[in-house]
């Protein structure tokens, strides 16, 4: 879809009052931060306003939680702040700004991109390095990010669980979240996350989430390349959820 007509939607939606005005946990879905050519890859923000985001969040005093923090009970309101792929940046660039305001995130690994030493990834001293960080939770995005929902029923135990396994080897913790390649499941790979040990799910559905979630479905809300601080503030308020109906 059209970036035009994204906006247009969204000016529909939050123009009629549709936006989430119920408070819930807003899980924010990060790639990619760096300067490179803005508009090469969607997930691919400039460190400008993802700084804007962070300075947005702190001076608001909005509370933010580590995804290990919902285990236990998902908190009414607030945001997580969470990192798919696990590119090297998160590391070098991201990682700096968000120790310097004291907020935890996780980053969500493909696992075989790190035993591969794949050059724009974390490897395996940048893992061990977070690991050994409070405000870092690692988690599990896949061995190899493949759409579970395609995979064979081997292929599909062995994507979820044998990069569980290869984490807790590296970095000698249990690893208790996973991220959906792609946003992708159903209930067999719903089934088999729980099955792996997991803990918690997060999905690409864009939407709140309630305290009541199912907590291997959590909702998600993806920032991309053209998410300036006004587009974020309109993600934050909820004038962006109309996009949980695209995929239904």
């Amino acid at each position: 879809m059209r970036f035009y007509l994204k906006y247009f939607i969204t000016f529909l939606y939050s123009s009629f009052f549709l936006g989430s005005s119920k408070e819930g946990l807003r899980a924010l879905k990060y790639h990619s931060i760096n300067n490179e050519p803005k508009n090469k890859y969607l997930w691919n923000l400039d460190v400008n306003s993802f700084s804007d985001h962070l300075s947005f969040i702190n001076e608001r005093r909005i509370k933010v939680y580590g995804t290990n923090e919902l285990i236990r009970s998902i908190p009414s309101q607030g945001l997580v702040i969470t990192f798919d792929d696990g590119f090297k940046d998160n590391f070098e660039i991201a990682a700096p700004l968000l120790f310097k305001l004291n907020m935890p995130f996780s980053v969500f690994v493909i696992t075989d991109f790190v035993s591969q030493s794949r050059k724009k990834y974390v490897d395996e001293a940048m893992l061990k390095e977070f690991a050994e960080h409070p405000l870092v939770t690692i988690g599990s995005h896949s061995c190899s990010h493949a759409k579970l929902t395609s995979c064979s029923l081997t292929d599909m135990k062995n994507e979820i669980s044998d990069s569980k396994h290869y984490l807790e080897d590296l970095v000698g913790k249990e690893i208790n979240t996973f991220s959906y390649p792609h946003g992708l499941f159903n209930q067999a790979v719903r089934q088999e996350v729980i099955k792996a040990g997991y803990k918690l799910g997060f999905t690409s559905h864009f939407d709140i989430n309630l305290i009541n979630k199912d907590k291997f479905t959590l909702n998600t809300t993806e920032l991309w390349n053209t998410d300036n601080l006004t587009n974020f503030k309109k993600k934050i308020n909820g004038d962006w959820d109309w996009l949980k109906y695209r995929n239904q």
